[in-house]
């Protein structure tokens, strides 16, 4: 692979994160002095169908927002100097690769970091986001060598990692220490997500991702708490043209599996697993998606033969396809959520569980879809993001979940209601007898009194005794049924 040169070799990385506190107690402000919002994405959005474009721009410019639709942050231009990442760039990461010794191979690649490219993708209801960068291999040069397959590859493996020792350096350990100044100035004094006593000393050591993550979350934890699905893992999204068309099948499937899968040149995956179905999709004969828990790949395998739009596929669809991977992180980070707040809910608290059912419900009408676009090639890519990112079966599993705690709510409103009828049948019941009672006292009464009249009539005596009966009868019959 590393006679493959590239024409085109880049990675987005994506880490989901969540907000212990909610955003609309602050009235859905989350700008700071590193972030604003940003209406700049929209344009790329154009290829989604309408609802679902809301999903994401329905808060563009708006003061109050939708909690059903997201929030769009971008890093604003002064909060991250570009000098700082890109004058001379270089990675360099002590993680070795082939079974090399680690301190004596470090991977250097030249790479440049796009500060335009940083975004936050937040959905206020469920307080769950996405944070995104983007980092292209490059020459390293004017006069330098094209990067190559396996660099990119490498690259791909070692951006994965981060808050760990062998994590990767943004600034090296080596190169520009006026640079690696103006890194530590900036995360001077921060409390950060990762505590400081971890971090190590930038002029001496580098700068490392860990401590890019600080910077960038620090206002938004200080009010929020942030906390991340994995701590120590990116999930790339990359996007790859090589120069000339690789003809071997071979290397267009390891490549693929290497750049979605954690896996470094040790692991040989069996030629079954590359070429698993499920897991990759050719909307043209060229073109290769590729999608799994680890990341996502594209590989616009094109030749000088091809066609102009196949050739020119990375402008022109990428970055849709970038947006469709987003959007499947986010829904899957939503169930993940979820699943993590219902599993603590408490069975007996029944409203608890009504606003969760309600919470359910809202996500699944809002933010789940079954087409995305009028194009079929982004519907079938979709498909292969549900698919692979399980987000079918967490919101199968999640409504189970829900529905159980449904029926315990149903069962136990069951038994409240028979307990209250048995109660009201024993107070109609006491009631009864009272009322009885009270009428065969009243009944003596006007007996003895009817008796005690010498002034009437036999017919009088008999009216005045048989009426007090008769009616003590039928109110004694109406009891009768109605407890029935």
């Amino acid at each position: 692979m590393n006679n493959i040169n590239l024409d085109k070799g880049i990675i987005h990385l994506m880490l989901p994160f969540r907000l212990c506190s909610d955003i609309s107690s602050l009235g859905g402000k989350i700008e700071n002095d590193i972030w604003t919002r940003t209406n700049d994405d929209i344009p790329r959005l154009d290829f989604l169908l309408e609802h679902v474009k809301k999903f994401f721009t329905k808060n563009a410019g708006k003061e109050f927002i939708d909690e059903s639709a997201c929030l769009i942050l971008k890093l604003k231009t002064e909060a991250l100097p570009v000098k700082m990442l890109n004058n001379k760039a270089y990675w360099i990461s002590n993680k070795p690769f082939d079974k090399h010794q680690g301190s004596r191979n470090l991977q250097k690649f030249a790479a440049y970091i796009d500060p335009a490219s940083f975004r936050i993708v937040i959905h206020p209801f469920t307080d769950v986001g996405i944070l995104l960068f983007s980092i292209e291999l490059v020459k390293d040069g004017k006069n330098g060598n094209a990067p190559n397959l396996e660099d990119f590859i490498k690259l791909n493996y070692l951006l994965r990692l981060f808050n760990r020792h062998d994590e990767a350096f943004l600034i090296s350990q080596n190169e520009r220490p006026e640079e690696r100044k103006k890194a530590a100035f900036l995360i001077s004094g921060i409390s950060g997500i990762f505590p400081e006593k971890d971090q190590g000393n930038i002029e001496t050591e580098g700068w490392r991702p860990r401590q890019l993550i600080n910077y960038l979350f620090q206002d938004i934890n200080k009010k929020h708490t942030v906390e991340f699905f994995d701590h120590n893992h990116f999930s790339p999204v990359c996007y790859v043209q090589p120069s000339d068309e690789i003809v071997n099948e071979e290397i267009i499937h390891i490549t693929l599996f290497y750049l979605r899968k954690v896996y470094d040149f040790d692991y040989a995956p069996a030629s079954k697993v590359l070429q698993h179905e499920e897991e990759l999709l050719h909307p043209y004969r060229q073109i290769y998606y590729a999608s799994s828990l680890e990341g996502a790949v594209v590989l616009n395998n094109c030749g000088t033969d091809d066609p102009e739009f196949v050739r020119a596929f990375y402008s022109n669809s990428f970055h849709k396809t970038l947006w469709l991977t987003i959007l499947g992180f986010l829904q899957r980070s939503f169930f993940l959520q979820l699943m993590r707040e219902v599993s603590d809910i408490n069975p007996d608290n029944h409203q608890k569980i009504k606003e969760y059912l309600i919470r359910y419900t809202t996500i699944s009408l809002k933010a789940i879809f079954s087409k995305v676009s009028v194009f079929h090639q982004h519907n079938d890519y979709y498909d292969l993001i549900l698919h692979n990112l399980q987000i079918n079966e967490l919101q199968t599993e999640l409504k189970d979940e829900l529905h159980e705690l449904n029926n315990l709510q149903r069962q136990f409103h069951e038994e409240e209601v028979e307990k209250h009828d048995e109660i009201e049948k024993q107070y109609d019941k006491k009631l009864n007898m009272i009322l009885f009672a009270l009428s065969v006292f009243g009944l003596t009464q006007v007996t003895y009194a009817v008796i005690g009249n010498n002034t009437m009539t036999f017919w009088q005596h008999a009216l005045a005794i048989g009426i007090p009966a008769i009616l003590g009868i039928v109110f004694w019959q109406v009891l009768s049924y109605r407890k029935k």
